[in-house]
């Protein structure tokens, strides 16, 4: 069985962060391990409060997993403070981990800072460039390029930006595009690109859909899909779960990480 590592926060409500990944490695089949990097108050509604796992703990947590199990993959979200960017990127280096995941979690679903400003520059030049896949929403991607994204052909500008920066490949997701009946992601990888092009569920907003996606791609690295193949597979399933979302509290609806049953594992 493949071993996928993610690295995020705790989420009290269990629809996103470390709960969310660890649900989505369960349904498809691979054996989730964790590193917790913060804890946060939240519910169905938004985070309320967050606080930073100390650095050096994050990576004594790496360190107990990667000296004793072959680790396949790893997904990394949300690290909130610079310092956990810093001490995620030398255990990468420290421990070689292959297949990098990197969603760039920046601000959480109601607005709430999940990573510390300075952390950003930090992680663009600390862990891009060890990074088989960075997955930054439009909002994220516009602060990583410090240009405002309007177009299909303003994310691609921003994927060949971004992958400046070292990374393997980019996938920029475009669910917040304006005035599209499309939720286009694109995906440039050995310098072309690849458009995954599905209908807008307007109305429909769970939580957690960029953890579920970045843990979706890891677990198909893993079992040694190529970058392409393991993107689509993860954007089917995440749009199944979107699909089938559930409403659990008065908030956002939570993804139905079980859809379909007769998924590829």
């Amino acid at each position: 069985m493949k071993k996928i590592l993610t690295i995020a926060g705790s989420d009290s409500s269990g629809g996103a962060g470390i709960q969310a990944d660890l649900k989505t490695f369960e349904n498809l089949g691979v054996w989730g391990l964790s590193v917790i990097t913060s804890l946060t108050s939240q519910n169905t509604q938004g985070v309320t409060d967050s606080i930073p796992i100390p650095s050096d703990f994050v990576y004594k947590q790496i360190e107990s997993i990667a000296l004793d199990i072959d680790i396949d993959a790893v997904k990394i979200g949300m690290l909130f403070s610079k310092e956990n960017v810093k001490v995620v990127s030398k255990a990468i280096r420290d421990f070689k981990l292959k297949n990098v995941v990197v969603d760039t979690v920046f601000t959480s679903k109601n607005g709430k800072p999940l990573l510390e400003k300075e952390g950003i520059e930090i992680m663009r030049d600390y862990l891009f460039p060890l990074s088989s896949i960075i997955t930054p929403n439009i909002l994220e991607a516009e602060i990583l390029t410090k240009k405002k994204i309007k177009s299909v052909d303003d994310i691609k500008e921003g994927c060949i930006k971004l992958a400046e920066y070292g990374v393997k490949a980019v996938l920029i997701k475009g669910g917040h595009l304006e005035n599209s009946d499309f939720a286009i992601d694109i995906l440039f990888f050995n310098n072309q690109f690849y458009e995954f092009k599905y209908p807008y569920l307007k109305g429909i907003h769970p939580k957690g859909t960029g953890c579920t996606l970045s843990s979706a791609i890891a677990s198909f690295l893993a079992k040694g899909y190529d970058t392409k193949k393991a993107v689509n597979l993860a954007k089917l399933y995440i749009s199944g779960a979107i699909e089938t979302a559930k409403n659990i509290g008065k908030g956002y609806p939570v993804l139905n990480f079980k859809f379909p049953k007769d998924y590829p594992k």
